[in-house]
C-alpha cells in the first residue's frame, strides 16, 4: 500500500493486525504477453512505494476493524471446512493457525480473479502472500493506518483508487498484479523469491515481512485452484467418444510439482539431501556445502518443502571444517530432542584405518558432537550407502550399510549396526534379489508398506528397458528377497547432474519420487521434480 498502509508508517496499536518437484508458467510466451499488455494498458497512477505490516503485531484485533465480505455470498460453509482441514498445516507468522472460513473466502476472491485474467498459479501465490502480510487476508473498509484499505491496503491518495474501488476485491487484486506486471517488464515474477516481489510491488518498510506467508499462501491456493478435471463438466454428448487413451498409473507418474528452488545452481562439492526439518510432515531440501563456503566450515541450508522450496528455514556453519566426498552426509534424530542431527560418516582415510561416524547436535545449530565413533567396517568408498534408522525397534538408531557391488555373493548387499552397541554389534547381513547395482542406481531405505519393516528402495536413472528412470523396492519383510515394486516412472533418463530421494513430500503418508537437478537448468538454480499420485492432499504448483 502506498505511502504508509496497515504493515508501516505511523501505527495505531488498535489498527495493527498479523495474520511464517513447481510447475512452469502454463501459457505460451505470447499469450502470456497479450495478459501482461491488456492488464498494462488500463493505465492506473500506481505509487512508486507500498509499505507492509510490521512484524509482530497478531491477529486478534483483525476484529476489531470493520471489513466487507469478499465474495457476494459471504462465508460458506465450505470455507469453514477448508480452514479447518488447513489449520494444523499453517505455519505463517501473520495467519497461520488462525485461519478461518472469512480468510478462505477472501483467498478464493483473488484466486478466482488471478483466473479470470488468465495468469497462472504463481500469480495467485504471490497476490494472496501480499494480502496474508497487508490485511491478514481482511478487506477492510474502514482505514486506520493513513487511508489504506482493503485486501491488499492500497491508498487512494497515492493513486490506487477510489476508496469504493479499494474495497472489491476483484479491483484491488487487479490493481496488484498490474503494478506487479509493471514492475517486472520482463515476465521475471514468474521465477524467484516470492517475497522480493511482493516487496518490490508494495515498498514496504518491512521488506522481511512477505516471505514467511508464502508457505501459507501455496497452501491456500492449491486448495482453491480448480485441479484438472474439477472444472465444470462440459455438456455431453450424444455421440459416443473413443474410449480414452489407457495412462499409467503407478506411484511416480503425477507430477506433483516441479520447478527452480532458492538454491542456486549446485556444485560436485555441494550434497543435496530431503528431511522434514521443521516437524511439519513434509520433506524439506537440505543443501550441504562441503568446501568453498563463506565461513570456510561445512555449511547447511534447509529450504521448506511447505513453501515449495522458496523459503529458506536454516543456513548455518557447522563445528566441521570443509569437507570432501568422502563424507556421507544424511539428517535423523539421534537423540529424541525432537530435533534432526546432522550424521557424517568418513568412509576412508580416518586416523582409526576404519569407517568413522560422527553425529553433530541439531538442537546446537551443528555446533556440538553427540557421538563421534570408529565402527567395526574396514575402509568404504562411492559402493557404499549409508541410513540411520530403527531396525530392531529398540528406539536406537541404527547403521544401515548398503554395497551396491564388489560383494561376495554377487548381488547387492544390506548389512545393519546396532546403534545401541555404538555400531560395534551386527544385527544383520544378507544379500538381496538384486544384481550388482552401479552409480546409475540411487538407494534408500524406507518403509514403503507401513508394516512396520525397513525396505529397500532402489531408483535406476539410466539404462533401462523402458528408457524411463525406474523404482524397484525390495520388501525387508521378506529379507529383501521379494519385489513390493516394480515400476517406471514419468521421468526420464538422468544423469550425474540429478540427485534422486524418495520422501512424504505432502504429508499424505506415501512416499513421493523428488528428483534434484543440481546445475545445467534453464533457471539457472537448482530444480526440483517431483513425482507421485494425486491423493487429495499435495502443495501448489507455481
Amino acid at each position: 500500500m502506498p505511502h504508509g498502509g496497515r504493515l508501516g508508517g505511523t501505527k495505531n496499536n488498535m489498527a495493527v493486525t498479523k495474520v511464517s518437484f513447481t510447475r512452469r508458467p502454463g501459457r505460451a510466451v505470447l499469450q502470456r504477453a497479450a495478459v501482461a499488455v491488456a492488464l498494462t494498458a488500463a493505465t492506473l497512477a500506481l505509487p512508486t512505494t507500498a509499505h507492509a505490516e510490521a512484524p509482530g503485531s497478531t491477529v486478534r484485533f483483525a476484529r476489531h476493524i470493520p471489513s466487507a465480505p469478499c465474495l457476494p455470498g459471504g462465508v460458506t460453509s465450505a470455507d469453514e471446512k477448508i480452514a479447518d482441514r488447513l489449520r494444523p498445516a499453517m505455519t505463517g507468522r501473520r495467519l497461520g493457525r488462525a485461519v478461518a472460513g472469512r480468510h478462505i473466502s477472501c483467498a478464493r476472491a483473488i484466486v478466482g480473479h488471478v483466473r479470470s485474467l488468465g495468469l497462472g498459479e504463481r500469480a495467485a501465490v504471490i497476490a494472496v502472500t501480499t494480502a496474508i502480510a497487508e490485511s491478514t487476508l481482511n478487506n477492510y473498509t474502514v482505514a486506520v493506518d493513513h487511508d489504506s484499505l482493503g485486501l491488499f491496503q492500497q491508498r487512494p491518495s497515492t493513486g490506487w483508487g477510489r476508496p469504493a474501488q479499494l474495497v472489491d476485491p476483484r479491483y484491488a487484486t487487479s490493481a496488484f498484479l498490474k503494478a506487479m506486471i509493471r514492475k517486472h517488464p520482463a515476465g521475471d515474477w514468474t521465477s524467484g523469491d516470492i517475497g522480493r516481489i511482493s516487496q518490490r510491488v508494495q515498498g514496504s518498510a518491512y521488506p522481511g515481512a512477505y516471505a514467511p506467508e508464502a508457505s501459507d499462501a501455496h497452501l491456500l491456493v492449491m486448495t482453491l485452484w480448480p485441479r484438472t478435471g474439477a472444472e465444470a463438466p462440459k455438456k455431453p454428448q450424444i455421440k459416443a467418444a473413443p474410449p480414452a487413451a489407457k495412462k499409467p498409473t503407478g506411484p511416480f507418474h503425477r507430477v506433483l510439482s516441479q520447478g527452480p528452488s532458492a538454491f542456486a545452481s549446485s556444485g560436485a562439492q555441494d550434497e543435496v539431501v530431503t528431511a522434514d526439518w521443521d516437524g511439519d510432515r513434509r520433506a524439506d531440501l537440505v543443501k550441504v556445502g562441503r568446501a568453498g563456503t563463506v565461513t570456510g566450515r561445512t555449511e547447511l541450508q534447509i529450504m521448506s518443502g511447505a513453501g515449495h522450496f522458496q523459503h529458506r528455514l536454516l543456513h548455518t556453519g557447522t563445528l566441521l571444517g570443509p569437507t570432501d566426498a568422502r563424507h556421507a552426509f544424511s539428517l535423523a534424530d539421534w537423540n529424541s530432542d525432537g530435533r534432526l542431527d546432522l550424521v557424517v560418516v568418513l568412509k576412508s582415510g580416518t586416523t582409526s584405518g576404519r569407517t568413522e561416524l560422527r553425529i553433530l547436535d541439531g538442537a546446537s545449530a551443528f555446533r556440538r558432537f553427540l557421538v563421534e565413533t570408529v565402527t567395526v567396517l574396514d575402509p568404504t568408498d562411492e559402493r557404499h550407502v549409508f541410513s540411520l534408522a530403527d531396525w530392531n525397534g529398540d528406539q536406537r538408531l541404527d547403521l544401515i550399510v548398503v554395497q551396491k557391488s564388489g560383494t561376495a555373493s554377487g548381488k547387492t548387499e544390506v548389512q545393519v549396526f546396532d546403534g545401541a552397541s555404538s555400531f560395534q554389534a551386527q544385527l544383520a547381513q544378507t544379500y538381496t534379489a538384486l544384481d550388482t547395482t552401479d552409480d546409475r542406481h540411487e538407494v534408500a531405505i524406507a518403509d514403503w508398506n507401513a508394516d512396520q519393516r525397513l525396505d529397500l528402495i532402489v531408483v535406476q536413472k539410466s539404462g533401462t528397458t523402458t528408457g524411463k528412470t525406474e523404482v524397484q523396492v525390495v520388501d525387508g519383510a521378506s529379507h529383501f528377497q521379494r519385489f513390493a515394486l516394480r515400476t517406471s516412472t514419468a521421468e526420464g533418463p538422468l544423469d550425474d547432474r540429478h540427485e534422486v530421494a524418495v520422501a512424504d513430500w505432502n504429508g499424505d503418508g506415501q512416499l513421493e519420487l523428488l528428483t534434484v537437478q543440481k546445475s545445467g537448468t534453464a533457471s539457472g538454480r537448482t530444480e526440483v521434480r517431483i513425482l507421485g499420485k494425486l491423493t487429495g492432499v499435495g502443495l501448489p504448483p507455481v
